[in-house]
């Protein structure tokens, strides 16, 4: 064994450490699989787009009714929020057990926009599971203070 040899050395080859790398890959390719599924999971898809007069956005609730969703108008945003709960009932018969389990489930996105928004300027329909807001654009008024010369005294 020459000086420059670790007592890990032996146990540590080409082959070893190539196995090693490659186990390593396949760990953090699984890890990121199940961050999608996971974010997926978190949120819902939101298309937005601008027009002359407008802002529209399309979110796609489909797995929500219109009751689960909510939508609050903040000053320069608009905040989605879809929510649901499910209760299930499990009952065997021969031992005459019952077993409930609830889940609730909440995902938000937010919009934001460019400008102030005021709750009169928004409007929303549900349809075939996509939330459409139309957002009414306000021409931007100046709040300009006059500029008075000053006077000697």
């Amino acid at each position: 064994m020459s000086e420059n040899d670790g007592p890990i050395l032996p146990f540590l080859n080409e082959k070893s450490l190539g196995t090693w790398v490659k186990s390593l890959e396949q760990f953090i390719d699984k890890s990121f699989e199940h961050y999608h599924t996971m974010v997926d999971n978190l949120s819902f898809p939101l298309e937005v787009k601008e027009t002359k007069d407008e802002y529209l956005a399309y979110a796609n609730l489909e797995s929500y009714d219109q009751n689960q969703i909510q939508i609050e108008v903040l000053d320069r945003a608009l905040k989605i929020i879809a929510y649901a709960s499910e209760t299930n009932r499990f009952t065997n018969d021969s031992t005459n057990i019952s077993q409930y389990k609830q889940a609730n489930k909440r995902v938000e996105r937010l919009v934001p926009l460019p400008f102030s928004v005021k709750q009169e300027d928004v409007r929303a329909t549900f349809g075939n599971g996509v939330l459409k807001i139309r957002v009414h654009k306000r021409k931007p008024s100046a709040n300009l203070i006059e500029i008075q010369p000053e006077t000697e005294e």
